[in-house]
């Protein structure tokens, strides 16, 4: 057993040394402890060891670990075992998330609202009193509405992205069997791949620790939708696509995606050239004219115009996320830019946003992107190896030395760890405190029409629900409507001015407008939270 253990941690190889320290600067870093960076200590060691391996050794072949090594990590269960304790790191830091008040009304309030309403049988969001389709277009999501009978609850939602994130590296796999014809490259590719998935590629690894978004559950059907084109199962692959098109308007850039790489790469050119088409189709109808229709045609607040599409505004901003997008895959999908072509599309959507959230790397918007540059980098890599560079190169101490720095630029751009994030979201003894009196005004304003701040909002499912803000050089007030700013009457307004208020820019602002407000009276007996009630209507805010 101890034998087994020491070569599943290249311990039972000297070449291998270099290895061991890197594999314990991942658990430093995956640990979260002393510290963000840490872990880079054992990992610049393990490097160096490695590097002086390959400039004076004669043999370079157990560098990254002997036969035995791989043998013993070359199973199934070591895939399986990673994403069980993955999905339950990702489990407890959604659920202490929201119980430690980290989750806002955008997004997970609103989209959780919309969830309930549409359980309830009416598409409409509580905060907007308007249709769901007129910020976003998301009939696909109503699927979680189903969940919403059993229990209503924000966690269903968040649980589904878990669910997403975790079942993605089995398909990735599933691909690279489908690609590689040996069986040791389809597991050095898929158990990279599946690594990088679930720890090291920044702009999935930060939008699994972001709350929520219906893009957020692309990700599978993206991998089980190339399975479908490899396989030619062409049905399933309509209907997946189906359902692509009902997470977010510009989700149909997927079909570009997968019609431009028909066309470069396959014998369905025509079928390529009919999914170009339908997915730029299906864009301009949802974006320009579905939406609007839901939204009684105001102008759109957060897509939908004109103005807000530039390629050339902030181009240096753009080139950097080009950068954190591509440089842990070597930029190999613009070297081999035929396979690169299938995500070129989303790329590009968010390339050609004004707002510098779409092109941060830190937020949801590469839940398109990120699939399908894996998808590319599989194809890459399959070129690669069949062309015979690996066999041709791989022993050379050039390949070794490039490998090598390859290795340290991903180490120094690794995000935070699973861990650390979720030692972050725990709850204090206040937060348990406050949830225990939220729970208490949840009963007592059962079917009343309340306002709330932000940071209390995803805990609150009801069909009467509004977010009261504050921001900077305003009055206090609730949003009624997602396109202007006004107030309609309330039964309660309820705040924790301990916590986070996103929204409110002067929380001793509103608490004072509320104490001066003649229609309203504080109800006793919270500590935490400040609750009033209407005597009347509480005063609207124009």
């Amino acid at each position: 057993m101890e034998n087994k253990l020491g070569k599943m941690l290249f311990l039972g190889n000297k070449d291998s040394l270099g290895l061991s320290f890197l594999i314990f600067g991942l658990l430093v870093w995956w640990s979260g402890i002393a510290g963000r960076d840490l872990y880079l200590v054992p990992a610049l060691v393990g490097i160096l060891i490695m590097a002086y391996n390959v400039l004076h050794a004669n043999s370079f072949k157990n560098i990254f670990g002997n036969s035995e090594t791989i043998k013993a990590w070359n199973s199934d269960r070591t895939l399986l075992w990673l994403l069980f304790i993955h999905g339950i790191v990702l489990t407890a830091t959604a659920v202490f998330k929201l119980y430690s008040f980290q989750w806002n009304i955008w997004d997970v309030g609103i989209y959780s609202d919309i969830i309930f309403n549409t359980s309830k049988g009416k598409f409409y969001s509580s905060y907007y009193l308007a249709h769901n389709w007129g910020d976003h277009f998301t009939p696909s999501m109503s699927i979680l509405s189903i969940f919403y009978w059993i229990y209503p609850s924000s966690h269903w939602m968040t649980l589904s992205k878990v669910l997403a994130l975790i079942v993605s590296p089995i398909l990735i796999w599933k691909i690279c069997d489908n690609v590689f014809s040996g069986k040791k490259q389809v597991y050095y590719v898929g158990l990279t791949l599946s690594l990088f998935w679930l720890f090291f590629y920044a702009p999935i690894v930060k939008s699994s620790y972001f709350a929520f978004h219906p893009s957020s559950l692309a990700a599978p059907a993206i991998f089980y939708s190339f399975l479908c084109l490899q396989k030619k199962e062409w049905w399933k692959m309509v209907i997946i696509f189906i359902f692509l098109i009902g997470l977010k308007e510009h989700v149909a850039s997927v079909l570009i995606g997968f019609g431009l790489y028909m066309i470069l790469n396959t014998h369905q050119k025509k079928s390529g050239v009919i999914l170009v088409i339908l997915g730029i189709s299906a864009i301009v109808v949802i974006m320009w004219v579905i939406m609007p229709y839901y939204r009684n045609y105001e102008p759109a607040w957060t897509t939908g115009n004109i103005e807000n599409i530039s390629l050339f505004e902030d181009i240096p901003g753009k080139l950097i996320y080009l950068a954190k997008l591509l440089i842990p895959f070597a930029f190999l999908p613009i070297i081999y830019w035929k396979y690169g072509i299938i995500a070129g599309p989303a790329i590009g959507v968010n390339l050609l946003a004004t707002g510098k959230n779409l092109y941060s790397t830190s937020f949801h918007y590469d839940d398109l992107t990120a699939p399908l540059l894996f998808i590319s980098v599989i194809l890459c890599l399959h070129r690669i190896i069949a062309s015979g560079f690996i066999k041709k190169y791989g022993k050379k101490r050039i390949f070794h030395g490039l490998a090598l720095f390859w290795v340290g630029f991903v180490f120094a751009l690794l995000p935070a760890s699973p861990m650390r994030i979720l030692w972050e979201s725990i709850p204090s003894s206040t937060d348990w405190q406050i949830l225990s009196e939220l729970k208490r005004f949840d009963h007592i304003s059962e079917g009343k029409r309340i306002a709330v701040q932000s940071s209390i909002g995803p805990l609150f499912q009801r069909e009467k629900l509004q977010w009261y803000i504050q921001n900077k050089g305003q009055d206090c007030g609730m949003i009624s409507h997602i396109y202007s700013i006004r107030s309609i009457p309330v039964e309660y307004v309820v705040l924790a001015p301990q916590i986070g208020h996103y929204g409110i820019n002067d929380m001793n602002l509103c608490l004072k407008d509320l104490s001066m407000n003649s229609q309203a009276r504080k109800v006793p007996g919270f500590y935490h939270l400040v609750v009033y009630k209407r005597i009347n209507n509480i005063k609207p805010t124009n």
